[in-house]
Parts: C-alpha cells; structure tokens; sequence
C-alpha cells in the first residue's frame, strides 16, 4: 500500500511565484516591550534558498533572537499555509533590519517574518497570482 507524502506531491494544491516581490514586515507588541522589523524581497527560484544580506547580521546574531531562523520561520507560517495553496520554489533576500538590543526577540522576529508572509500573499493576490 503507498503512503501518501504529508504534503502531497511537490505540484499538488501549490503555486510559484509569479515575479519578484519586496515588502517591509514588522512586529510590533508595546505591552510584551517587543519590536522588530525586516524588509526583504522574494524571488522565483529553482528551489528554496535564504540569502541574509543585512550588513548588521553579525550583530544580530549575538541578540539571541535566532536571526535570521526566526524570520524566515514566521515567514514560512504563512507561505505554507496560505488558502490558495503553499508558495514554493522561491528565494528570499533578507535585505533591511530594524531592531532593538533588548526588544528584539525571537517573538518579534517571528512575528516580523508572518507580517512579510502576508504582505506577500496581498500582493501575489492583487497582481493575479
């Protein structure tokens, strides 16, 4: 008996990136005292790929806020839970970094990346993709 994959085929139920989008994702909780915001762009691809090109990433790094992982997790979240089937086959430049040296968490880098999740969506669904 075949076992069917947990997501499918790679082509079933997904979509690709029609162009090249940039969006600004922020996160920002004054009650949890947290903060952080990222702009990066996604581009069609052969496959999934991460280029961290933010000049402080070394900086970053040293917080303890799981950069760049938790952006690009929060930013999975919604890509691969989108209604319209999960994005694929793309690559993402993080390119701009907002943050804080005690506000900027995990949390907030995460929350950052799902606002870019779904900045992406809007904007593949205003342009018909």
């Amino acid at each position: 008996m075949d076992h069917p994959e947990p997501w499918g085929s790679s082509d079933e139920n997904s979509r690709n990136l029609p162009n090249s989008i940039t969006v600004v994702g922020e996160h920002l909780d004054r009650r949890k005292s947290e903060f952080a915001k990222v702009e990066l762009t996604v581009h069609p691809a052969e496959v999934f790929d991460v280029v961290d090109s933010v000049p402080e990433k070394a900086d970053l790094e040293k917080l303890g806020a799981g950069w760049p992982d938790s952006v690009i997790l929060g930013l999975l979240d919604i890509l691969m839970d989108a209604e319209q089937g999960p994005l694929r086959d793309f690559r993402v430049v993080l390119e701009r970094v907002w943050y804080h040296d005690v506000d900027s968490t995990r949390n907030a880098f995460r929350g950052a990346g799902r606002d870019a999740g779904r900045k992406i969506l809007e904007a593949i669904d205003q342009h018909g993709g």
